[in-house]
């Protein structure tokens, strides 16, 4: 998140003051306070964490030039402004579609894309790795502010979500025809917390929340990793996604991530301070 660098609010028009369009590895998502740093394709968590710093710190130090700052968390612990869309015709035509409710998803996740051989590996990766994805939701709580106040929950962001028409439970996938029905041939708007990418040749999972910490986001990205080629190498059947449901309501609102614990310890206006200094760290 872009914010002010003296009151640390979200800034009004972040991204096309700071960087005006998109580069290869810096893009808007959705709000003007909000960027997405992609990383390259990398063999490794230590050179995913190692590419995140380099981008971290390149954000930042264009945006102090705008005087200012980076926060990177699941959502703002005080915030309670509405900041504009980024004037990119998708998210516009989006805002025709969902009207106010596309204004409360100002959360930020981690997202983790695992390159698999083929489709079919790639099925059966998904499937294994749907029953693990609530303990990653869990162990990545960040987000337990919202308006300023504790929202109840761990990740509040996880349910924020729910709110979008294909935000939480992933769809049973037993074929690529189901993937092309569930698509609707836009896998650019799928809010689902894992979802194959065979435009990427990947899995993409996106159920955690973003971690301030350089460390968590490859200790999760290292996780991620291992939990998806563990499962591409066993045929599971469709978890029920009823149970699925129930985890991940109690991974969001019970959480044990130590990011949530940290702010709640602190209050709303001392964690806004420290995920500041510790979002370069």
């Amino acid at each position: 998140m872009l914010v002010d660098a003296e009151t640390l609010e979200p800034a009004r028009h972040g991204f096309s003051r700071v960087f005006g369009e998109a580069t290869e590895r810096i893009k808007p998502e959705l709000f003007e306070s909000f960027v997405e740093i992609t990383t390259p394709v990398v063999e490794t968590p230590e050179e995913a964490e190692t590419e995140l710093r380099t981008l971290r710190q390149e954000v930042a130090e264009r945006a102090a030039e705008h005087g200012l700052a980076v926060l990177a968390t699941g959502s703002h612990p005080t915030a309670r402004v509405r900041i504009p869309l980024v004037p990119v015709e998708r998210y516009q035509r989006m805002k025709a579609e969902l009207g106010p409710r596309l204004n409360r998803q100002q959360v930020c996740g981690l997202h983790v894309h695992v390159s698999l051989p083929d489709p079919y590996t790639c099925l059966r990766a998904f499937e294994g790795v749907v029953p693990r994805l609530p303990a990653l939701l869990a162990d990545s709580a960040n987000s337990p502010y919202w308006d300023g106040a504790y929202s109840g929950w761990r990740s509040i962001r996880s349910q924020i979500l729910l709110e979008m028409p294909t935000g939480g439970t992933p769809p049973v996938l037993r074929s690529w025809d189901d993937w092309q029905k569930a698509s609707r041939n836009d896998s650019t708007r799928r809010h689902w917390d894992a979802w194959p990418r065979p435009e990427y040749g990947t899995l993409e999972v996106r159920v955690m929340d973003q971690p301030t910490s350089l460390r968590r986001t490859g200790e999760l990205t290292a996780r991620v990793q291992r939990l998806v080629r563990e499962a591409a190498d066993w045929d599971a059947e469709p978890f029920d996604r009823g149970e699925y449901e129930v985890a991940r309501e109690r991974a969001g609102r019970e959480g044990a991530g130590p990011e949530a614990e940290r702010q709640l310890d602190l209050g709303p206006h001392e964690a806004l301070r420290e995920i500041a200094v510790r979002t370069l760290g």
